[in-house]
């Protein structure tokens, strides 16, 4: 774990180094925002530490998730993790793990932005009462501003997974009150900013599918926030009937022509009218995988569970390990890569260093404002390379 303590004093000791060299100087002007899924930080700490973030490559992270209560206030997920990850807290490590510093401090000299993204799928369930009421609007909004002063965020994220969807407790009324609350929080950042004499952010995560925005005011919500980040991740799974591509380019030639990264950017910009330099898009750093299944679009029964653990997802990191046992296919349509293990009859959905470039150019060539990566350190390898992440940063680089 030495390496780890080296990475971050160089990153204390050589910041101006750092952006003489960068590309945010010399002509890379799109954010790349990595979300850091900090919840998993105690299950793999030595790669999750914060040393190993490469700042210099990312304009903003986002620390995912705190999550609301129901009277409005927010909480964290792991206090213990918070006090270490964004205070560098030690009091509460294990004895084994070698600190690597606080986020929140290592991403200042590289002007990178650390913001709370409050949500997520899983914590979205008081949402719809807290911004169905003006006061919990208004404990909520405060909360956000506690958090900012007490940690040092430059903004906040509302992931709320999603307004009017009955099973996470979903109302009519969230489509309207979804708007009060993002007002409430942006008036209380536009507080927060004048007595500081700054600028904090406000940020939406928002659906990729159409269905989901009937429950939206898109367009009242693209006025008052700074960037809409659209999930194009989870476009289609394990959980389908036929084999498909998680995170594809383009539409792909079997299910919903509008479940792509160019079908969301054309929902918002077109559509719903939301001005090009205010989308990012997302890049999943992590693919799915099929079982008894020989090639996309093809009927399966499952997720592998011979390749890989059970689980979710799959890491781009551990798909790499073995990529050697599948063979790379690639999709010509949908602008988007496979792999196929015709022993096993297993197939993987995921994005490669070609696909993760493609989508960088198509977001250069649209105006986009930047891409999202789901999730950060999700391709980081044993040698510390992050072959995605250094992809899109050479390509906005260009």
């Amino acid at each position: 774990m030495r390496r780890i303590k080296i990475k971050k004093y160089l990153n204390l000791i050589l910041p101006l180094a750092i952006i003489l060299i960068s590309g945010q100087l010399f002509g890379q002007n799109k954010e790349i925002i990595g979300c850091y899924r900090y919840w998993n930080w105690k299950q793999n700490p030595e790669v999750l530490d914060p040393g190993n973030i490469p700042y210099d490559k990312l304009t903003m992270i986002y620390y995912s998730f705190f999550y609301p209560l129901e009277s409005g206030e927010i909480v964290g997920m792991d206090p213990a993790a918070d006090r270490y990850l964004l205070k560098g807290e030690t009091d509460s490590l294990p004895s084994d793990i070698d600190p690597g510093g606080s986020i929140i401090e290592l991403a200042k000299p590289h002007g990178t932005k650390v913001i709370l993204s409050v949500g997520g799928w899983e914590t979205s369930y008081n949402f719809p009462q807290v911004a169905a009421d003006s006061n919990r609007r208004a404990i909520f909004a405060h909360s956000c501003v506690t958090h900012i002063e007490n940690y040092g965020f430059d903004g906040i994220d509302i992931d709320w997974e999603f307004p009017g969807y009955k099973s996470h407790n979903g109302t009519d009324q969230d489509k309207y009150n979804f708007t009060k609350l993002l007002q409430t929080v942006q008036d209380s950042l536009i507080v927060l900013g004048n007595k500081n004499d700054r600028k904090y952010l406000l940020t939406a995560s928002l659906p990729a599918a159409a269905v989901h925005l009937l429950d939206i005011e898109v367009e009242k919500i693209s006025s008052i926030v700074d960037f809409i980040n659209i999930m194009t991740y989870d476009l289609h799974g394990s959980w389908g009937e036929i084999s498909n591509h998680n995170s594809a380019l383009y539409a792909p030639a079997e299910g919903d022509p509008g479940r792509s990264l160019d079908g969301a950017f054309k929902l918002y910009n077109e559509t719903h009218n939301v001005p090009s330099d205010k989308i990012t898009l997302c890049s999943a750093f992590y693919g799915y995988s099929y079982t008894n299944c020989k090639d996309i679009y093809s009927s399966h029964d499952g997720p592998d569970t011979n390749f890989f653990q059970p689980g979710k997802d799959i890491l781009y990191s551990d798909i790499e390990k073995k990529m050697n046992l599948f063979e790379r296919h690639w999709d010509s349509k949908a602008q988007a890569p496979y792999l196929i293990s015709k022993k096993e009859s297993t197939l993987i959905s995921f994005d490669d260093e070609e696909a993760v470039s493609l989508k960088a150019q198509y977001l250069i060539d649209n105006d986009a404002a930047g891409i999202i990566i789901w999730p950060l350190l999700g391709d980081y390898l044993d040698n510390d390379r992050t072959p995605l992440l250094d992809a899109i940063y050479q390509k906005f680089s260009r």
